[in-house]
């Protein structure tokens, strides 16, 4: 453990030890004798497990000095080409990374930058001829119609089978249903008339 660190977790806990007497002796100066006190006593907290948020960041911590010693010792080694004295302990793990050939190469966006010329849409021009189209069509279907139309028309909806129109027939359950919505959705009971029951 690095001795800066343990140095700091002392304080702290000399500090802590500080405030809690403080606060003990604050206690004690307010309860009148005999009477009982009105916050429940404190209960000790259970031993931590090593899970605790507060010592996986001193693990981070630690992670962190040694590297940035492990950094230290190299750099010195290149200014005065000896290694230091001091012996460090190894980094839990070291992520090599490699140089691949997919990061985009890093370019200035101060420079121009060229476009392709957009394509100039003229909607004006298609709504014309869209307008047009429906006026021939229009055009086509403005003549009176006469007996053979009618014929026409006749025979056409008569080649259409009669079950595209017949409807279907109710079940018990669908009839049920009916009943029971009525009852929801319909007027209650005493204000219905005799003609709705």
């Amino acid at each position: 453990m690095d001795p800066g660190f343990a140095v700091g977790l002392g304080v702290l806990w000399v500090l802590f030890n500080i405030f809690a007497r403080k606060g003990k002796r604050l206690d004690q100066n307010e309860r009148l004798p005999g009477s009982r006190p009105q916050v429940p006593p404190r209960v000790p907290l259970p031993p931590s497990a090593g899970t605790d948020p507060t010592q996986r960041e001193a693990v981070r911590l630690q992670d962190l000095l040694r590297e940035l010693g492990r950094t230290l010792d190299e750099a010195s080694v290149q200014r005065t080409g000896q290694p230091k004295a001091e012996k460090r302990l190894p980094p839990k793990s070291v992520a090599v990374r490699k140089p691949s050939e997919d990061v985009p190469e890093a370019r200035s966006l101060e420079e121009d930058v060229q476009r392709p010329e957009r394509a100039v849409v003229d909607a004006d021009d298609e709504a014309e001829a869209i307008a047009a189209r429906r006026i021939a069509a229009a055009e086509a279907n403005a003549r009176p119609l006469d007996a053979a139309d009618h014929r026409v028309f006749d025979a056409r909806i008569r080649e259409e089978p009669a079950d595209a129109t017949a409807t279907k027939g109710y079940s018990m359950r669908r009839l049920r249903d009916a009943i029971v919505w009525r009852e929801i959705l319909g007027p209650p009971v005493s204000l219905r008339d005799e003609s709705d029951s």
